[in-house]
């Protein structure tokens, strides 16, 4: 009875079908997918694209005529649409589907509603629109972990804020090609065990703490499928403890950072 009812729009002028999948998939974990739309131009190269994609993964198109070249309505009829979708009040959170920093004022909109706000982009994507969501997901560094495109994601992340500037511009404000910051995965170490105390701490709750700190965290941006993962690449500076839960079929994963005697212990080992 409480599952979240997730509405997904998805900005189809400026997001790849590659990431189908994957959006459905993140938007999943969170609840039930109650609506799931793509909006674009029916003239967009990239919107024709996932015309074959659509039906597979159960997405209703939203095509709009551009009456100008360098325009869309799409953008519009999107934006109407979510204010729709806010005072229906049948739907508990709305995942914005974009790169495009020109939704950061429906992203800021959308939260300011009470209604939780998950964003999902490439990383070129504006930090200010990241920012303005709850969560913001990095599709093409979780592309990247899901089909194993191994070691290579570093030289992509010099070279995706450069694919911003693609589409034809005549000015472009500086904060305006400002990328989404991903922190080194040293920074997010010492961000963890600044975070830790003496005590055991759920792991789980360590991940959600840094998804609210970090614009995008996920441990998937650094090569790993899930946190476990990320914390025993590690282990040189955490202790893991691993419990079976209550219904004695997922397992709880608890984390606590290594101390002096605890290094003592493991060396007379």
């Amino acid at each position: 009875m409480n599952e979240k009812q997730i509405a997904i729009l998805i900005d189809g002028d400026n997001i790849s079908p590659k990431y189908a999948s994957y959006i459905r998939q993140e938007a999943a974990m969170i609840g039930r997918i109650k609506i799931f739309r793509l909006y674009g131009s029916i003239s967009s190269s990239t919107v024709k694209s996932w015309y074959g994609i659509m039906p597979k993964y159960g997405i209703s198109p939203i095509l709009q005529i551009s009456y100008s070249q360098r325009k869309s309505i799409a953008d519009q009829a999107l934006t109407i649409d979510a204010m729709d979708i806010l005072y229906s009040g049948e739907i508990n959170t709305i995942c914005l589907v974009t790169s495009d920093s020109d939704f950061t004022k429906l992203a800021y909109r959308i939260k300011e509603s009470g209604k939780e706000l998950i964003g999902m982009g490439e990383q070129k994507t504006n930090e200010s629109f990241a920012q303005a969501c709850d969560e913001f997901k990095v599709l093409d560094l979780i592309y990247q972990v899901e089909n194993n495109a191994g070691p290579e994601k570093e030289e992509a992340i010099e070279e995706e804020p450069e694919a911003a500037l693609e589409a034809p511009i005549e000015e472009v404000l500086e904060d305006e090609i400002k990328a989404i910051s991903i922190p080194t995965e040293q920074e997010i170490i010492e961000n963890i065990l600044n975070s830790l105390d003496e005590d055991w701490e759920n792991l789980a709750n360590v991940g959600f703490a840094l998804n609210k700190q970090i614009s995008g965290f996920d441990a998937r941006n650094y090569g790993y499928r899930n946190m476990t993962q990320f914390i025993t690449n590690h282990k040189e500076q955490f202790d893991l403890n691993i419990e079976t839960a209550k219904d004695g079929i997922h397992r709880v994963v608890y984390i606590k950072k290594k101390t002096a005697n605890d290094e003592a212990v493991s060396k007379s080992v």
